[in-house]
């Protein structure tokens, strides 16, 4: 009882001189929850409930599809990035402000019964999310940039010993009086640190060693041969000796006998044999970024792209057009448009006729806007106009975009024009459907070459 007198009273008296409160754990320190175990769902739903109450504020039925794109990318997406700097967030979370954006970027939710489909998700979100040149709307992937928010830590632990941080790390994780980089430390920990060694893969992947003397770089796990050696090491080796430096390890396998026993054996020997080691420190060199060292945009940047294809069509948002004519052109060129065809995938009963030229057949974005003869007579006119040539007309929407923008060239006069047409006659095709209102070919033709030259 006098032990815990004296506790509270020697609390009280650091409260006092400090000019700080007492509390007891979990607590926000620095806008961030302090706990004992990892967050859970109460640590984490202010975070989701700072981001709705953003969205009351905001009209999103008021704004053009390109406003709220830059009101998600701007805002919605930076709330979570000081929690992602520090906590690996979990699924849950991460599915829950993607909703909330995923629902702001494409409207409110309206029953599937409405035929305009106002509030329809029209592009998978997984390409929403990819980078701008590459086919989607540069919305931030926040389950890749927590990751390469969190490789900093490791970044700092390499490459500033000195500081708190990688003191700390080491005294808890590391060993004393050893040269073992952190990669080699051990896995078990505060919840944090296991968020951390569960990154390992993507830092290894991210960096190449130089090496000089080897006593900083581990022979089977730094990539410091091309590749990491664990991939076609020995396993006894890797399992006997997985934490071995490169200065220890080299004197070994270059005493191997001059036929080893494996292949695998016989290639690991090779490659130490060929290896000259000199004198200073062993530093590591961030392989996404020219100068070598880290940047959270330049992993980000390979992540989201790793195993994508080449958009054709990643100048769009270069054209001279208003933001709302280049992400109409990006959901055209994916087909993701609500033509007839696309509402009756989603269960919305539509009479099967062209809107433009009345014809008894379904609506498809490659009919309306290239083989419908009026769109077919627009584009005849605006060819004959400006000089750029037509392709066949009967192809997909995006082969025939990119030939028209191809026939272009260099001429942002011609690319302007091209991208004004394919708006126009939306414009044409939803005007006449929802409501009633018909302007003749000719007013089309001149209401493009008269906005095209304003921009």
């Amino acid at each position: 009882m006098g032990f815990l007198m004296n506790s509270s009273k020697f609390i009280g008296n650091f409260s006092n001189l400090f000019n700080c409160e007492v509390s007891n754990l979990p607590l926000n320190y620095l806008g961030l929850p302090l706990t004992q175990h990892r967050p859970g769902r109460q640590e984490f739903q202010p975070l989701i409930d700072k981001m709705q109450s953003k969205l009351e504020g905001w009209k999103s039925a008021l704004l053009s599809r390109a406003g709220r794109l830059v009101l998600a990318n701007a805002v919605l997406s930076s709330i979570p990035v000081f929690y992602m700097s520090v906590f690996r967030l979990p699924k849950w979370v991460i599915k829950e402000i993607d909703k909330i954006r995923r629902q702001f970027i494409w409207g409110r939710n309206i029953s599937s019964n409405n035929p305009s489909g106002r509030g329809m998700p029209l592009l998978a979100w997984d390409r929403v999310c990819l980078p701008k040149k590459a086919g989607g709307f540069g919305i931030i992937n926040l389950r890749m940039h927590n990751v390469t928010l969190l490789l900093r830590w490791w970044w700092k632990n390499y490459h500033d010993p000195e500081s708190q941080w990688a003191k700390i790390t080491k005294n808890l994780y590391g060993k004393r009086d050893s040269n073992i980089p952190p990669i080699g430390w051990k896995k078990e920990g505060s919840f944090f640190w296991k968020d951390l060694m569960a990154l390992r893969f993507y830092f290894q992947i991210s960096t190449v060693t130089n090496v000089l003397s080897g006593k900083q770089t581990l022979f089977w796990f730094d990539n410091w041969a091309s590749q990491r050696l664990c991939y076609f090491g020995a396993e006894n080796e890797i399992s006997a000796r997985r934490c071995i430096t490169l200065c220890d390890a080299l004197p070994i396998w270059k005493q191997l006998p001059p036929a080893p026993h494996t292949l695998k054996n016989f290639m690991v020997a090779e490659i130490a044999s060929q290896f000259q080691l000199t004198q200073g420190n062993d530093h590591l060199i961030w392989r996404w970024n020219a100068n070598g060292n880290y940047t959270a945009s330049s992993v980000y940047r390979t992540l989201i792209l790793a195993g994508k294809t080449t958009f054709p069509l990643k100048n769009i948002w270069k054209l001279k057009v208003t933001p709302s004519i280049k992400c109409f052109l990006i959901l055209l060129a994916h087909g993701r448009i609500l033509t007839q065809d696309s509402l009756q995938r989603r269960g919305i009963a539509f009479e099967e006729n062209c809107v433009l030229c009345d014809q008894q057949l379904l609506e498809t974005p490659s009919h309306l806007f290239f083989s419908c003869p009026i769109s077919n007579e627009i584009w005849r006119y605006l060819s004959n106009r400006t000089g750029f040539n037509l392709p066949q007309m009967n192809d997909s929407c995006i082969n025939i975009l990119v030939k028209l923008f191809q026939s272009a060239g260099t001429d942002s006069f011609h690319s302007t024009i091209i991208a004004t047409a394919c708006w126009a006659i939306w414009l044409e095709r939803n005007n006449r459907c929802f409501r009633g209102e018909f302007r003749g070919t000719s007013a089309v033709q001149d209401w493009i070459v008269s906005e095209a030259t304003f921009f």
